[in-house]
């Protein structure tokens, strides 16, 4: 090469250098685009993959013929319910707050029938002596009509329409645009939303395994921390996601004791069933309760 040719050759890193054109092929490096995903972004489509499993859930829920359908439309309602609390200021509290209340409505009168549903099942599974058996057979032949009554009541409630109002309502409210003002971005938001739930969680931990109504409160604090993670669980970091199988453990076990609670506070109340044999029954509920007792201090590693 010519000194001139050389004299002329750009160097690296000056004006000249960088207005040489580049070997075709060669790909320009471009900037790193981050694109912020909102709130509203993630918890929409969640909310509607709800909605469809209600939807889902009622016409079983009508059929009266499948044990898990009361159980299955209670998660879902929860679940949205559970979502819309942490999304009001997003979506706008007074829809919101509405759409909760309607929705609250139906999972009330469900509630009474699923835990009429959890007794029998209870119930029709306990170990107890023949004579005892004797005893409790007609009873709870006689407490099916309780079952059957609030089966009628929940189908009535279903077929009044309960649910389309503030299922279209959430609909209506879903295919608007957000308020950019109240959107947020959702990683942090998320990551917020389930460290206060775990926080609530530890909050509740210290009631003793005695107190039912501590228990109960618990178990809630425990869905809350699953629901939260199940809703933002795309952009949570590993280590906030893992705690999901934590709270779902927790919350079946403590799910247990609590239909055991039930079915303890039921017996005794009865005076359908004379005093001895109605011992025997509470004893038998008791024995059980204590064995999940047991069980939840071990795997929380709290002291008997």
């Amino acid at each position: 090469m010519s000194p001139v040719a050389k004299a002329r050759r750009p160097r690296a890193g000056t004006k000249d250098a960088a207005q040489t054109p580049r070997r075709p092929g060669r790909s320009s490096p471009r900037p790193r685009v981050v694109v912020e995903t909102r709130v509203s972004q993630l918890a929409a489509p969640k909310l509607l993959e709800w909605v469809a499993d209600v939807e889902e859930a009622i016409p079983r829920v009508l059929a009266s013929s499948d044990g898990e359908a009361v159980h299955d439309l209670r998660v879902a309602l929860r679940r949205i319910r559970s979502l819309l609390r942490l999304v009001r200021r997003v979506f706008g509290g007074f829809h919101v707050n509405l759409i909760r209340r309607e929705l609250a409505r139906v999972a009330d009168a469900t509630g009474s029938l699923r835990d009429e549903e959890v007794l029998e099942k209870t119930l029709d599974a306990l170990e107890v002596d023949a004579r005892t058996g004797k005893v409790l057979s007609p009873w709870k032949t006689r407490r099916r009509q309780r079952l059957k009554a609030l089966q009628t009541s929940v189908i009535a409630l279903l077929r009044s329409g309960a649910l389309l109002a503030p299922l279209a309502h959430l609909r209506a409210l879903l295919s608007l645009p957000c308020d950019p003002e109240r959107d947020r971005e959702v990683r942090r938001f998320a990551r917020q939303a389930v460290l206060e739930a775990q926080a609530y969680v530890d909050e509740c931990r210290g009631v003793e395994v005695d107190d039912v109504a501590g228990m109960h409160v618990l178990r809630i604090a425990y869905k809350r921390l699953r629901y939260s993670i199940d809703a933002f669980a795309p952009v949570l970091p590993p280590e906030l996601r893992a705690w999901r199988d934590v709270a779902t453990r927790f919350q079946s076990l403590l799910g247990d004791m609590h239909d055991l609670d039930v079915a303890v506070e039921v017996i005794r109340r009865t005076s359908a069933i004379a005093p001895a044999p109605r011992a025997v029954i509470v004893t038998a509920l008791q024995k059980q309760r204590d064995d999940l007792a047991t069980r939840y201090l071990e795997s929380a590693n709290l002291p008997a």
